[in-house]
């Protein structure tokens, strides 16, 4: 069994599932590292205005080779006098000999290595480790005049604690993520809203076509969206066309009908009437007979054929019912026994006509060929509808069931005597999908399987 393929509505709904998390998870990370990024600009901003800050507060003493740039014992930044307060300040000359640090760096007086000399001027900042812990670090060269008119290099080195920082964007990080998993959620939920509402019109169209099929009306009715009335439109007039040509064909058939059974009707009563002797009328009493009945075939068979795009659904019982009545009438001396097994409600899907016509050349079979028992049972599942007919007669032999199915495909082949009622049976059932296979039956006759697709 073929996997029924999934809705608009769950492939719409299962395209937004795999595309929200993606596009909501590149938001998150371009989110995450904008405030990455934010955080950072701002501890440049600050680390490079408490370097201003100590450059405003030093002082050149000395001059020549004595001299040296020296800081006030205490400083207006707090975290400057706090023992590991997280921020650290130093001041090294070009040779790498630190002058001075400040009051929190007393547990490392010794600068950690400072790298390359910047230039004069220049902000740099980049990290380092220091006890395990992930530090900034901004370094800033600066050319100082002593009195005496010569230049001194020197380098300020501003060690700042990540961990605030880090703790920061953690909890952003844990605050966005929480957001942007409260909103998918809501975006799905009102994704699905969304979908139902804007594929209802086509579960509207779906139940009108439905109950055109079962023939409680002829055409699909109401307005529709803009991008759904050209097709119903366009269905409205196949229907009609389609309608159109059935009347046609079910007028000139019946015409062909009656042109047809007039001259038989003719032949039949002058061959009673004036024929030279009773062996010239049977013969021709015979091929008048024959001639009826191919034509009635041929008509029964052209008729089911422009029947198979019917509407309606027939309901079986009623009519299986109606049928046996009139064939009890007609076989009342034989008193055939007739059983019925179908449910109620059960419907065949087609024309009353047809499904009169297919009961009637079963039925009527089984009470010529049949010894008095009849049972006819019926049922449905989820794709097709069941129906069968059976006898305690002599059955059908293996070798000729295809033979009599296929009996009524070629006119030379129905012989005097023959009945055609299984002929018309398949092709009433052929027009409509279905299946008709013959086989032998535990009353001890044969039994007419018949299998259609339930379109319900």
């Amino acid at each position: 069994m073929s996997q029924r393929p999934l809705s608009l509505n769950a492939r719409l709904l299962l395209a937004s599932l795999l595309v929200l998390p993606l596009f909501l998870g590149l938001t998150g990370l371009v989110l995450e590292r904008a405030f990455d990024r934010s955080l950072t600009t701002a501890a440049r901003e600050q680390l490079q205005g408490q370097i201003y800050l100590l450059f405003s507060v030093a002082e050149m003493q000395g001059t020549g080779e004595q001299a040296q740039l020296e800081m006030p014992p205490a400083l207006l930044e707090p975290n400057f006098e706090r023992l590991n307060s997280g921020l650290y300040g130093y001041l090294s000359t070009r040779a790498g000999r630190t002058v001075w640090h400040s009051n929190s760096a007393q547990l490392r007086p010794e600068l950690p290595s400072t790298g390359e000399f910047p230039q004069p001027g220049d902000l740099l900042l980049d990290q380092i480790e220091l006890d395990g812990q992930p530090h900034w670090r901004a370094r800033y060269a600066v050319i100082w005049e002593d009195d005496a008119g010569q230049d001194h290099d020197y380098l300020v080195t501003l060690l700042r604690d990540q961990t605030p920082y880090r703790a920061e964007l953690a909890s952003f990080r844990r605050q966005l993520w929480r957001w942007l998993g409260a909103a998918a959620l809501l975006l799905v939920i009102a994704q699905s809203a969304s979908l139902r509402w804007g594929l209802r019109p086509l579960g509207r169209l779906a139940r009108a076509l439905d109950a055109m099929r079962e023939g409680s009306r002829p055409h699909l009715e109401g307005r529709h969206p803009a991008e759904l009335q050209p097709v119903v439109d366009n269905l409205n007039q196949v229907l009609d066309r389609e309608q159109s040509l059935r009347k046609r064909y079910r007028d000139s058939l019946s015409n062909l009908a009656h042109s047809l059974k007039t001259p038989l009707t003719v032949l039949r009563n002058q061959a009673s009437d004036s024929a030279p002797d009773k062996e010239a009328r049977s013969v021709i009493a015979e091929q008048v007979a024959r001639m009826d009945q191919v034509v009635s075939y041929q008509l029964r068979r052209a008729v089911s054929e422009q029947q198979q795009g019917s509407h309606r659904q027939t309901p079986i019982q009623p009519a299986a019912r109606r049928m046996v009545n009139t064939l009890e009438k007609v076989y009342r001396e034989q008193a055939p026994q007739f059983e019925l097994a179908i449910p109620d409600g059960l419907a065949f899907p087609g024309d009353e006509q047809d499904l009169l016509e297919l009961l009637g050349n079963l039925l009527d079979n089984a009470c010529k060929y049949g010894r008095g028992r009849i049972r006819v049972s019926a049922h449905g599942d989820s794709e097709h509808l069941h129906l069968t007919v059976e006898d305690n007669g002599p059955g059908i032999p293996e070798d000729q069931r295809e033979q009599v199915i296929r009996r009524g495909q070629r006119l030379d082949t129905l012989q005097a005597g023959q009945g055609i009622g299984l002929a018309v049976a398949a092709d009433i059932v052929g027009s409509y999908g279905g299946r008709l296979t013959i086989g032998k039956s535990e009353m001890g006759g044969a039994i007419i399987k018949i299998q259609f697709p339930n379109h319900a």
